[in-house]
């Protein structure tokens, strides 16, 4: 009984390249990090100002004094913390 094996011989697959050096990648990764935080705080700004904007309509339209002014007050606490929060972001992604 005769038996055939078909052996492909295996492919070496050449050491990756070291495309950059260790100081340029950490400071691509550095800028990209940069880009991705700078648009997170950007969404994140977005938002509080859409939250505050909603609350301030909310108050126009509020039937009862104390509702505007839970309301009101709750706006700008929101607007306030949020705008500490970016400013503190912005700084840390200098």
């Amino acid at each position: 009984m005769t038996t055939t094996t078909n052996t492909k011989s295996v492919r070496e697959t050449p050491p990756a390249k070291q495309s950059a050096k260790p100081e340029e990648r950490r400071e691509r990764t550095r800028r990209i990090g940069r880009e991705i935080g700078t648009l997170a705080v950007n969404m994140y700004e977005r938002g509080v100002a859409d939250v505050v904007a909603f609350e301030k309509e909310a108050a126009k339209i509020a039937p009862y004094p104390w509702a505007k002014t839970a309301l009101t007050t709750s706006a700008g606490l929101v607007e306030d913390v949020g705008a500490a929060y970016v400013k503190t972001a912005r700084q840390i992604l200098r």
